[in-house]
């Protein structure tokens, strides 16, 4: 397969998993990383809405940027992290 291809794939398959984390963990499991995806699911965000929540009450609002950042992480961590899957059109990327 063409370099300038295979870049254009891998870009889209990041794009994806990076559109899919609007809920956390999505992106992950897209990728592969199936364990880290389900704890994220499971765990992560039942923990940060009651965190988000107690920061909401607790600051008068302010404390709202901060499960708005660590969402934003996720999103970012899922765009850079390796592509473990076998995609359709894309091979082993």
């Amino acid at each position: 397969m063409d370099k300038e291809i295979e870049a254009t794939l891998k870009h889209d398959h990041d794009c994806i998993a990076a559109m899919l984390s609007i809920l956390p963990g999505l992106g992950h499991i897209y990728k592969g990383h199936y364990l880290s995806g389900i704890l994220m699911i499971l765990l992560g965000i039942p923990i940060v809405l009651w965190v988000g929540i107690l920061l909401l009450m607790a600051t008068a609002g302010f404390g709202v940027i901060i499960p708005l950042a660590l969402w934003a992480m996720v999103v970012v961590n899922a765009y850079f992290e390796k592509d473990y899957r076998r995609h359709r059109f894309g091979g082993m990327i």
